[in-house]
């Protein structure tokens, strides 16, 4: 891996997703560029007139100057950390629709990392307008940051016999051969699980990580998937084509209003 994408938000940048973004860019010597979005200064018209039916009419920006200095401190932010985590970086700045701008730029990419919580709109809704659309047309894997990360745990494949679940499976260990001598587990969710298909993906996963477990749950339920993850600390969750129902569950709200979950970084790759 070369080049990965790092989406920031220009009025708002998240340390701890830039400090993830950073160990990946580290862990595979790889280039992080971040990609400070914002959509253009919405445009106000103040029309004067006088009794006489004359007038003058005047666009005005909407506080681009604050705008203009937020976007400057973030992107201060941004070269501070990575100076710090000694990672070679670069920065560009996309003013447009954030979702197309950011899926455009991927396409020249070997891996798109974002903060789930990146939103440009008032969207409550979970994941955000702006996390589904970039998943609805990844043209280059994407890594869901976790809010804390505090090193790598196991790897956790979720494979449910598709072609896009093995796809992902094959995409991430391509990408982080670094992380090879992690412990591999392989959760199966469906209906049966034939011997000879789990003897192929165990001899596979073999190949390229030190040692593998299955998980296989009785019953097809992307919740017992979910508290099963939940339990988990600091685990590289892989996912493909049904990982979007099991992401709604991550972002689905706890009693006191919080994620439940802050630590599993999240890579999704379809096929």
């Amino acid at each position: 891996m070369e080049k990965i994408l790092l989406a920031i938000d220009s009025r708002q940048m998240e340390e701890g997703t830039t400090t993830f973004a950073c160990h990946l860019a580290r862990l595979t010597q790889s280039r992080l560029t971040a990609v400070f979005l914002e959509q253009p200064q919405e445009e106000t018209t103040l029309v004067f007139g006088s009794a006489k039916g004359n007038g003058a009419s005047f666009i005005i920006g909407r506080d681009e100057g604050v705008s203009s200095l937020v976007r400057q401190e973030n992107i201060s932010r941004f070269q501070r950390i990575a100076s710090e985590e000694n990672v070679d970086s670069s920065i560009y700045l996309d003013k447009g629709v954030p979702a197309e701008e950011i899926i455009s730029e991927s396409r020249f990419a070997d891996l798109l990392v974002v903060n789930g919580a990146t939103s440009f709109s008032d969207d409550a809704s979970a994941p955000t307008e702006f996390i589904r659309a970039v998943l609805q047309e990844p043209v280059c894997p994407v890594v869901i940051a976790p809010a804390s990360f505090e090193g790598f745990g196991n790897v956790i494949f979720c494979y449910d016999g598709s072609k896009s679940s093995l796809f992902a499976m094959k995409q991430f260990t391509y990408l982080f051969p670094q992380l090879r001598a992690q412990r591999a587990k392989v959760i199966f969710i469906g209906e049966v699980l034939p011997p000879r298909e789990q003897a192929h993906i165990t001899d596979w996963v073999k190949y390229h990580y030190t040692d593998v477990e299955w998980i296989i749950e009785e019953e097809e339920s992307t919740e017992a998937l979910f508290n099963y993850l939940l339990k988990k600390k600091n685990d590289f969750v892989v996912m493909g084509s049904y990982g979007k129902g099991l992401l709604a569950s991550f972002f689905a709200p706890s009693e006191a209003g919080e994620l439940r979950t802050t630590s599993l970084p999240i890579f999704i790759a379809h096929y």
